[in-house]
């Protein structure tokens, strides 16, 4: 059965939506921070940095009313990222057949533990990205250059923040990857508002 407008509701569709437009911003700032080299199209330094920073606070504020929406609005699907039944045993399966080595998608919940896992972590290292981000913006507060010197330094921290971008950039185009080539239906919906004919006749 393909995606329906109940499983992506329209609050759903928004966050997501903003939280894909931050990101974007956020890397490509953030390599223009890194590198000034790199073309920006010839944006200002300060203006890259402006919109770093407030793309930062957005999607901070996006992920908590994402968490607050997950546990106390109209549908409350927190459940969807807690363990079920649904997906016991399909943790290796679902690998498998990530990786071509199956050619059956093993039924599972709304999202398989892997997506499970995903997001959750997602969440949990973009405040950790947030944390060293605020270390280097807020570098002279007391507190702030207290975490710097825990790491060795400003540039280790910078060098830190630096890889935790990659970490986002490779699992993002995996996620990407897997909604366009496996899940198309679920992209459309997200982005498109369009719901599948299958969906439409199931539902």
């Amino acid at each position: 059965m393909g995606a329906t407008k109940a499983d992506h509701p329209i609050p759903a569709r928004i966050m997501h939506s903003l939280h894909l437009l931050c990101m974007i911003a956020l890397v490509a700032t953030g390599f223009y921070i890194h590198r000034p080299n790199f073309s920006l199209f010839g944006v200002d330094m300060n203006l890259a940095r402006t919109v770093h920073i407030y793309a930062a606070f957005i999607i901070l504020l996006n992920s908590v009313v994402r968490v607050y929406w997950a546990l106390f609005g109209t549908k409350g699907d927190m459940k969807y990222f807690m363990p079920e039944k649904e997906n016991r045993g399909t943790m290796f399966p679902m690998m498998a057949y990530y990786y071509f080595l199956r050619k059956t998608k093993p039924k599972t919940s709304k999202y398989n533990t892997w997506q499970k896992s995903t997001y959750v972590i997602w969440t949990i290292v973009l405040w950790f990205q947030a944390i060293i981000g605020f270390s280097l913006l807020w570098r002279f507060k007391p507190f702030w250059g207290s975490l710097n010197n825990m790491v060795g330094g400003l540039a280790n921290m910078h060098a830190i923040h630096y890889l935790t971008m990659w970490f986002f950039i490779f699992t993002v185009m995996f996620h990407v990857y897997l909604v366009l080539f496996e899940d198309f239906k679920s992209f459309m919906l997200m982005f498109f508002g369009i719901e599948s004919e299958e969906a439409e006749e199931t539902a």
